[in-house]
């Protein structure tokens, strides 16, 4: 099985105090495709 690492960016910090952002959004796509593709997600970190 291969591993899929995901790595989310946003150039500007505009919506990012909203509960549901950009990068939420582009996470759970990530996600989704690696999901139908059959992969294995190794996760996504997270920075401060």
């Amino acid at each position: 099985m291969r591993r899929c690492a995901i790595y989310t960016r946003k150039s500007t910090e505009e919506g990012l105090d909203q509960a549901f952002n950009p990068l939420d959004a582009q996470r759970e796509a990530c996600e989704a495709y690696i999901a139908s593709q059959h992969y294995e997600s190794c996760g996504s970190g997270d920075r401060a």
